[in-house]
């Protein structure tokens, strides 16, 4: 047989910035949502606080911060 195949090996690196932007807007969108999901007139502190849930969840759902414990 001949030598085995040579594979080249790359790394893959994400573009970071859109990532942030897709989860960000997504969590705003969702948390605005939620916000009203019980209440049709809800407090601007109520749709800041779903909303900033609402964001850091779809951010911790697309990045892994080397401070957590897995």
């Amino acid at each position: 047989m001949g030598d085995p195949l040579k594979i080249k090996s790359e790394t893959i690196r994400a573009r970071v910035y859109p990532l942030m932007q897709e989860a960000i807007e997504v969590g705003v969108g969702y948390g605005w949502l939620r916000a009203h999901k019980h209440d049709d007139d809800p407090s601007p502190e109520a749709i800041k606080d779903a909303i900033e849930r609402e964001v850091m969840n779809a951010i911790c759902e697309r990045f892994v911060f080397d401070d957590e414990r897995e």
